[in-house]
């Protein structure tokens, strides 16, 4: 390792000036220059010097370990087959629920990459339309949107079957303790199926004319035009005469057009602030 003249004179005579200690010099001498031949920077070597380090000695070690489980936050754990175990396992603790439900129709919901359709009943398309009074109307749309508003991405208890779960499905939900099929079939948002347990709320649908057996949303109402005749006749019906003109005076000079008000002008208000 060589030392630059002009950095040996410069230590030289801060030691004997008493500036730098003596112990020092060795060490502010050794890191001077790095092994690539590059001046390295020293700073306050009067207080504190690097040790000299010799690159060959470095070995790069493996991190310790966390000082508990609760220091790293591992990956997601999705637990797609259910069985005697973890039914067991759960069985103690809370029941195991679907999170972040999204309606995707009216009787179907998608969740941790699972599709359900609901038990019981028939599941009415967003692009189906229904017969109202007033015409057709998308009542498949207004139904998921309807079952949307409802869920508002609680989470859901589902009865799934044990095993692996395939990514389609039909099962029973429910949100706290109303359960999903009787809230649609209710609302007149589904159909009872042919094996479903909801005969009764569609009858009670049908009956008080609800979601798709209603008469749908109305017209539109249109601006009426004001009719002349109300607009001028009053109340009492008579029509009240037209004002007689008035003339103007006739004099012999001509009529004169009064001259227009000087514009005042105002001084512009200082600018205030950074432009």
């Amino acid at each position: 390792m060589t030392v630059p003249p002009l950095f040996s004179a410069v230590a030289f005579l801060a030691m004997s000036i008493g500036v730098l200690p003596a112990a020092a010099s060795p060490m502010l001498l050794a890191q001077a220059v790095d092994n690539g031949g590059r001046t390295i920077r020293q700073i306050a070597p009067e207080i504190v010097a690097p040790p000299a380090v010799d690159d060959g000695d470095l070995e790069r070690e493996a991190p310790r370990e966390p000082l508990s489980e609760l220091g790293t936050a591992g990956p997601p754990e999705r637990t797609r087959a259910r069985g005697p175990a973890t039914d067991a396992a759960a069985r103690g603790s809370a029941k195991p629920q679907l999170f972040r439900p999204v309606a995707s129709a009216a009787g179907r919901i998608e969740a941790d990459g699972l599709t359900i359709a609901i038990a019981g009943i028939e599941v009415l398309e967003p692009e189906q339309s229904c017969r109202g009074d007033n015409g057709d109307w998308p009542c498949g749309m207004v139904a998921r949107t309807a079952f949307r508003s409802f869920l508002r991405g609680r989470a859901l208890d589902c009865d799934l079957p044990d095993g692996e779960l395939p990514d389609r499905l039909t099962a029973s939900c429910r949100l706290g303790s109303q359960d999903l099929g009787a809230w649609l079939v209710s609302n007149g948002w589904a159909k009872v199926s042919s094996t479903g347990p909801y005969a009764g709320e569609q009858a009670e649908a049908v009956e008080a004319r609800r979601g798709m057996f209603g008469p749908g949303p109305g017209p539109a109402p249109l601006p009426q035009a004001p009719d002349p005749a109300s607009a001028t006749t009053p109340a009492n019906g008579t029509v009240p005469a037209a004002p007689e003109a008035v003339q103007p005076p006739v004099t012999g000079a001509p009529a004169t057009e009064a001259a227009p008000a000087p514009i005042e002008r105002r001084p512009l208000p200082e600018p205030k602030g950074l432009y």
